[in-house]
């Protein structure tokens, strides 16, 4: 079946073992994503980016093979390259607005640096997560998206609950039934994963994305964990202020998900009806501007996240350190369940 390859060796992104590999490792130089946003459309030609062997013993369930187009996909992707779809600019915009502006501090550049890293690796996690779902739209059974779905989240659990167990642990959490908690859940997702069916994710490329945007996020928390603890006695805010702000945006972020998950529909809607017609320039042009739309919305959508950051920082230094424990795992572990 048809899978949308990204370009690049990834295969150093891919978890070995027990997943010891995930583990962020050497300074912030060797942690960042290389390259541009090039690597994140469709390129190559299908017949070396589909699984060898019998196709009949490595696709999903359901029949695929009927249902992938021919050819080479180079000239489908969409024009230019997807470096205008990075998020750009810097943390100015990630900071609160309005009248919180005179209550914050200015924001340190390595605490600018993880959010940004964060907020890339969640793009192109968000990117990957569409093109693995699209070719499973054009399988004949109806039931081949949910298996996308079920595989989204699976991986998502697996690398949510390794990410809480190193949080908790590192932070020394009190609460000890959280953290046995996800300790139980992670060695039933492990369990689950050395078991899961390869051929769902057959290119590593889902897994790699998601197991990257995780590593971004214990980078971000060590840094974070630092600021808030150097600043909590020196930072004048209003909580009250930071709570209505924090809410606001987090709402905003709902409405932009909604407005995301809308658009991937009509981009995947776009996309197989060029497939199914690839001669038709009208329909060739359809498919570029749905995906270029879903692309430019992604990038609101991580500035969005990057000013609930922000904004939860500054509000996790009014807290007790229960209390902001609480908060981030509620937000990551809210996080884990975004798959289309």
């Amino acid at each position: 079946y048809l899978a949308l390859m990204i370009r690049g060796d990834l295969a150093s992104d891919k978890p070995t073992g027990d997943l010891a590999s995930d583990k962020p490792t050497g300074d912030l130089a060797s942690d960042k994503p290389t390259g541009d946003l090039a690597s994140d459309k469709p390129t190559g030609d299908l017949a070396s980016d589909k699984p060898t062997g019998d196709l009949a013993s490595d696709k999903p369930t359901g029949d695929l093979a009927s249902d992938k187009p021919t050819g080479d996909l180079a000239s489908d992707k969409p024009t230019g390259d997807l470096a205008s779809d990075k998020p750009t600019g810097d943390l100015a915009s990630d900071k609160p607005t309005g009248d919180l502006a005179s209550d914050k501090p200015s924001v340190p550049k390595h605490l600018k640096t993880r959010i940004n890293d964060y907020k890339y690796a969640y793009y192109k996690s968000s990117i990957q997560k569409f093109l693995s779902l699209e070719p499973y739209t054009r399988a004949r059974s109806t039931t081949a998206p949910h298996i996308y779905h079920e595989e989204c989240l699976r991986l998502e659990k697996l690398y949510l609950t390794k990410w809480a167990v190193h949080y908790l642990s590192k932070n020394a959490a009190t609460d000890i039934t959280l953290l046995q908690s996800y300790e139980n859940e992670y060695e039933e997702a492990k369990k689950g994963d050395k078991n899961a069916d390869r051929r769902r994710d057959w290119s590593g490329l889902l897994r790699a994305r998601i197991s990257e945007k995780w590593k971004k996020r214990e980078l971000l928390d060590d840094v974070e964990s630092a600021y808030i603890a150097e600043t909590r006695t020196k930072v004048n805010v209003n909580k009250e202020k930071l709570k209505k702000q924090l809410t606001n945006t987090e709402n905003k972020i709902e409405a932009q998900l909604n407005i995301v998950k809308e658009l991937e529909s009509k981009a995947i809607q776009a996309t197989n009806e060029h497939m199914d017609n690839r001669d038709d320039k009208s329909l060739k042009e359809q498919y570029y501007e749905a995906y270029s739309t879903l692309a430019k919305e992604l990038r609101s959508l991580v500035d969005l996240m990057g000013e609930a950051e922000f904004q939860r920082i500054l509000l996790l230094t009014t807290l007790p350190k229960d209390e902001q424990i609480n908060m981030i795992i509620q937000a990551m572990d809210k996080d884990s369940t975004n798959c289309s």
